[in-house]
């Protein structure tokens, strides 16, 4: 997965961020160390950390269920960040914390078992360059900008797209090299957005949760029950793809999945619960995190517009917890 921290990081520290439209809701969390109250450095650490929570349960769900997923890639399972994208208050903490130069693409997150943990490569490492291609350092400048990183990352995911790549990475003060050999993996980013909103959305192309939803949940399990009903909804077509860039990414035909009945929240529901199991997560998490997220905010606990409530949501995952528990006695493959 190669990644970012998002263009919104400024906006969590200095003001409160929009609505996000997804399946959540508008209720804000409690407050948490990405207050704006925290120190500059308390909240790259709180915001940082969480990144790579969101990225390793992400990088499972992707990688067990390519074979799901209309849209795939070769992966690298990697979590990048750059200096350049950092605000002015935050630059400084991220540059001595993580040894970032610039648009150089440096590691935050290398999730065991991925594509670059078995390369051998490790959070702090600064990659300087692909197939003997130099990445680009780009110029100097004092405000937070992307476009540099995401080109350098564009370079690095049409590399892996052709298969093992050589990269070039500076750990320690000493320039290193490896071979990453890629693995399948569904192609869309999951992407962490600032925000004091409880919600996840898909687009089609990526995976969005807003701070707020991945600090509510209290595991990785439930962490990868909110993902992977949004990555549900690009395994049953409910978001069509589109790539405005190429990035590597590939179609493919996927099996037709079963028992798709009831609107679309009802069917990602169902074959997210799927998606979280065949990950190796507890699925069983699945019904008691939606009664406490109704407990926590009464809006869900009634019915809205297309999202049933969250007792009846708990009652169906209940049921869908019990045909896994099947499956998995009788030998049967976890295919929704």
């Amino acid at each position: 997965m190669s990644a970012r921290l998002t263009r919104a990081l400024t906006l969590l520290l200095l003001a409160a961020v929009a609505p996000v439209s997804g399946c959540g809701s508008s209720a804000p969390a409690p407050r948490t160390s990405l207050e704006v109250a925290a120190s500059a450095e308390q909240r790259l650490i709180a915001l940082t950390d969480l990144d790579q929570r969101v990225a390793r349960v992400g990088h499972r769900l992707s990688a067990a269920n390519a074979e799901l997923c209309p849209a795939v890639r070769n992966s690298a399972g990697w979590l990048l960040h750059a200096a350049s994208q950092y605000s002015p208050e935050l630059r400084p903490y991220a540059e001595a914390r993580f040894g970032l130069e610039g648009d150089l693409p440096g590691l935050l997150s290398v999730p065991v078992g991925s594509a670059a943990a078995l390369a051998g490569l490790r959070r702090g490492d600064l990659l300087l360059g692909v197939n003997d291609e130099a990445l680009a350092r780009g110029a100097a400048r004092r405000e937070a900008a992307y476009e540099g990183v995401e080109r350098n990352i564009r370079t690095l995911d049409l590399a892996l797209a052709r298969g093992p790549a050589k990269i070039a990475f500076r750990r320690e003060g000493q320039d290193r090299t490896t071979t990453v050999t890629p693995q399948r993996a569904c192609g869309y980013e999951v992407q962490l957005d600032p925000s004091d909103e409880l919600n996840a959305r898909a687009d089609g192309k990526r995976l969005f949760i807003t701070t707020a939803m991945a600090g509510f949940t209290t595991s990785d399990d439930e962490l990868a029950l909110v993902l992977g009903h949004e990555l549900a909804h690009h395994v049953l077509g409910h978001r069509d793809w589109h790539e405005a860039e190429a990035r590597g990414r590939q179609t493919q035909t996927v099996p037709a999945l079963g028992g798709a009945a009831g609107g679309a929240e009802q069917q990602a529901d169902r074959v997210g619960l799927y998606l979280v199991a065949r990950a190796g997560f507890d699925s069983s998490v699945a019904p008691a995190f939606w009664r406490r997220f109704g407990a926590y905010n009464w809006r869900v606990r009634y019915p809205q517009w297309n999202h049933p409530s969250a007792e009846a949501r708990a009652r169906a995952l209940e049921e869908v917890q019990a045909e896994i528990s099947a499956r998995r006695l009788a030998g049967q493959p976890l295919v929704p």
